[in-house]
């Protein structure tokens, strides 16, 4: 008997209920696999990070528009043109003549260097476009790390608001410390991430190495290491009670070796141990004690005020606050504390310290208060706002002077790009006219007679633009002025009794007054009939000897 053949089916077969059928494609709607971010994860921003790279870039375009100020930059630029010529680091100081001799250790030389190299490329240009990068880079370091810890925008704002309005005033003088602001904020933004990688061991010590011989403040990234051992140490103590537990602790000998390694990295410049003795010793220098930026902190700042408000804003938030506050960040704001009322230049080093636990408890307090929790949704990312991101640092820097100059360039422009590089704006007080008449009257070949005696604030353009072999009086690097020469100096700034003695004995020709802070010296010289105003400005006045010595 033969079997019957299934019939072949005419119509779709019976799908079973767990089957889905793929619905039949329309050419109205858009495919959403088209429409999916396929770039890899590592690419991909927040929204919120996007605003903090808004933030930052008119942050750096703001410094960037800043005068140049008139002090310190132009004496450490002449420095490194002096190394950069000379392919060595000078023992004794080399640009003032009375101070010939002195020991000089320069903690600075590679930032003079690299500076001076900057300024060979892109005039003042290159310096704004360097100072607006370092304090845009430290302040994003604080407020990225501080949106990380606290998950909040709004207190990482807060950090960063803080940051920039307690240092505003050490902020407005471009000089070599700005550099060590970087690595510092660096440093502690690695030191409070919470994470740790094994390529640490070796990038911490690199850094430090190269920290040593940029800037002096060195010290003070080996000083903050050391309080991290200590106050993890303490805070050991203080949950355990046992002694032991600090040998047990994987995180307190990390924090242990790294400050031994550091130390050991900082050796690495041309002074070696010299280097450690000079820093240390720097501040107590007696002539700096008569500078105002060295003098201890009051409220007759306003540095001082803002630090004081700042410093009662953190007891008040401390005291709400339920986060436990570490022995760490206890001894780092008391430590740096204490420093900047007894010099106020160590504020800069506070101010990002006070900004970062500010933001840390001040939003504990708050959530405390109104019994929120955080958000565990995961952030939306997309590479969207990382081409937007890029876009806008991109723009920023187009918008600041070396992107101007740097266009010129590309193009061939090269007249262009130079004059571009000369019209970045320099501060009121910069002694610009003066510079021009010096070159107009003097050059190289026949210099200025005898000594030109100078403001302290106008010798360090002076000393860069003028005529190389001017003889002036000092520059801003008052602790290398031998005491007898530096008394001189400001008994004949401030018109003291026997002032005329003074020019006298130190055989000066020609002196350099800015109008603006002395313009009682201005008077008398123009009463006195020994000398001639050969020269003036709203700036400036030149006076100079009728009768030379």
């Amino acid at each position: 008997m033969e079997t019957p053949k299934p019939e072949t089916p005419t119509e779709s077969p019976v799908v079973a209920e767990h089957e889905v059928l793929a619905p039949e494609h329309d050419p109205s709607v858009p495919d959403v696999t088209l429409l999916e971010d396929k770039f890899p994860e590592w690419f991909r921003l927040r929204s919120s990070t996007t605003g903090f790279v808004l933030l930052l870039s008119l942050t750096y375009v703001f410094f960037n528009l800043i005068p140049l100020s008139h002090t310190d930059l132009w004496g450490h630029l002449a420095y490194g043109r002096l190394i950069a010529a000379n392919r060595a680091i000078p023992k004794t100081e080399p640009l003032m003549s009375l101070s010939e001799g002195v020991p000089f250790v320069d903690g600075a030389w590679l930032t003079q260097v690299m500076g001076y190299s900057a300024y060979r490329v892109g005039g003042r240009a290159a310096m704004a476009c360097l100072f607006g990068l370092a304090i845009s880079v430290s302040c994003g370091l604080i407020m990225i790390r501080a949106r990380q810890r606290t998950g909040s925008n709004l207190f990482a704002l807060l950090a960063f608001g803080m940051l920039l309005w307690v240092d505003w005033k050490q902020f407005m003088i471009v000089r070599p410390q700005l550099a060590g602001l970087v690595m510092f904020c660096g440093l502690f933004s690695i030191l409070t991430s919470r994470r740790w990688h094994t390529s640490l061991w070796a990038i911490i010590p690199i850094g430090f190495a190269l920290w040593a011989n940029m800037h002096g403040s060195f010290i003070v990234g080996i000083g903050m290491l050391g309080a991290v051992t200590v106050g993890r140490a303490i805070d050991l103590l203080r949950r355990t009670g046992k002694l032991r537990m600090l040998f047990r602790d994987r995180w307190l000998y990390r924090y242990f070796i790294l400050t031994e390694l550091t130390a050991a990295a900082t050796l690495l410049n041309p002074y070696g141990l010299a280097l450690h003795a000079e820093v240390l010793a720097f501040s107590s220098n007696s002539n700096l004690r008569e500078i105002v930026e060295w003098m201890p902190l009051s409220l007759r700042m306003f540095q001082g005020r803002a630090a004081a408000a700042a410093a009662l804003m953190l007891i008040v938030i401390y005291r709400f606050s339920p986060r436990r506050a570490s022995a760490t960040e206890l001894i780092l704001l008391a430590g740096l504390g204490a420093s900047a009322l007894w010099t106020s230049r160590m504020l800069l080093w506070w101010a990002p310290i006070a900004a970062f636990y500010l933001a840390l408890h001040g939003q504990a307090a708050c959530r405390h208060w109104w019994k929120s929790e955080p958000s565990t949704e995961p952030p939306r990312t997309a590479s969207l706002w990382t081409i937007v991101s890029i876009g806008l640092m991109f723009l920023a820097f187009e918008i600041s002077h070396m992107g101007n100059v740097s266009v010129d360039l590309v193009m061939g422009k090269t007249k262009k790009a130079r004059d571009r590089m000369n019209r970045v704006a320099v501060s009121k007080m910069t002694p610009v006219g003066v510079i021009s008449y010096l070159h107009k009257v003097y050059d190289s070949e026949n210099p200025p007679t005898g000594l030109v005696f100078n403001t302290y604030e106008m010798g360090d353009y002076l000393t860069f633009a003028g005529p190389r072999d001017m003889n002036l009086f000092l520059n801003s690097h008052a602790h290398l002025v031998p005491r007898d020469v530096w008394n001189a100096y400001m008994n004949i700034s401030q018109l003291g009794r026997g002032w005329e003695e003074n020019l006298a004995h130190y055989g000066v020709n020609m002196v350099i007054i800015d109008n603006l802070t002395r313009r009682s010296a201005v008077s008398h010289f123009l009463d006195s009939g020994e000398w001639t105003r050969d020269y003036a400005d709203a700036n400036c006045t030149v006076f100079v000897r009728k009768t030379p010595i």
